[in-house]
């Protein structure tokens, strides 16, 4: 028989915001997202404008996240039933996959702000592709680091307990319907980060990130594993 923490331990149904992310832009990770392969740099005259525009990206760039922590009601392969203080919300999809070995769920929003995502706009507008193209990577990075913020703060409060996050897993991705994002932001009423859903699903600002991270037992989490070991679409850009 499993032992859960206590509601107390990881502040569940209190929604946590996250206003600052002071860890620096991952250069790799900017030059993945704008097509280049892990072993593959750009020539010295590309270097000097992704540095700049990534410079002044990171500038105006204001991360931010927002999560809350769910007891699991029940979960099978398609579907996780969630405990929360209006009563049980039910997302569909690969749940077993993912978030197998979750005692509890994280449901998260992260974003990298309005103003990269406006920057980027208005140098599209001025005919830089190549400069807007800049901006957006380092604006999904922005949004990526928000989301790991979560991570390692679930992760500090976790591991006390014996507890360990899983990867995110995301509406739109993996056998998850892009109509469970309503669910998700359903679940943070009025606390936000300044970041709505669009009754197509679309988030704003753009940059922005929402999932679920289930919280196990580590030594669950770990014997689990990643799910993308057991996907067959190799090629995908979000395999971990």
């Amino acid at each position: 028989m499993v032992t859960l923490p206590s509601s107390s331990t990881l502040g569940e149904h209190e929604p946590r915001i996250i206003e600052q992310v002071d860890e620096p832009i991952d250069d790799r990770e900017v030059l993945r997202y704008l097509g280049y392969p892990a072993a593959v740099s750009p020539d010295s005259s590309l270097q000097s404008i992704i540095h700049q525009w990534s410079k002044e990206a990171g500038r105006v760039a204001t991360p931010r996240a927002i999560y809350i922590v769910l007891p699991v009601a029940d979960k099978d392969h398609r579907r996780l039933r969630l405990e929360t203080k209006r009563g049980i919300v039910e997302f569909q999809g690969a749940i077993g996959e993912f978030l197998g070995a979750s005692l509890r769920v994280a449901a998260f929003i992260a974003t990298a702000g309005p103003d990269v995502v406006q920057l980027a706009d208005r140098l599209t507008r001025q005919e830089d592709s190549l400069a807007a193209m800049v901006v957006n990577a380092v604006g999904a990075e922005r949004a990526e680091a928000a989301e790991s913020a979560v991570i390692d703060q679930l992760r500090e409060r976790a591991e006390p307990l014996g507890l360990a996050p899983t990867l995110p897993y995301s509406p739109g991705y993996c056998g998850m319907s892009l109509s469970e994002q309503h669910k998700l932001f359903s679940l943070f009423e009025n606390e936000n980060i300044g970041v709505t859903l669009s009754p197509e699903c679309l988030m704003r600002p753009l940059k922005s990130i929402s999932g679920l991270i289930g919280l196990g037992l580590a030594d669950q989490v770990e014997q689990f594993g990643s799910p993308c070991d057991r996907c067959e679409l190799h090629g995908c850009a979000m395999r971990r």
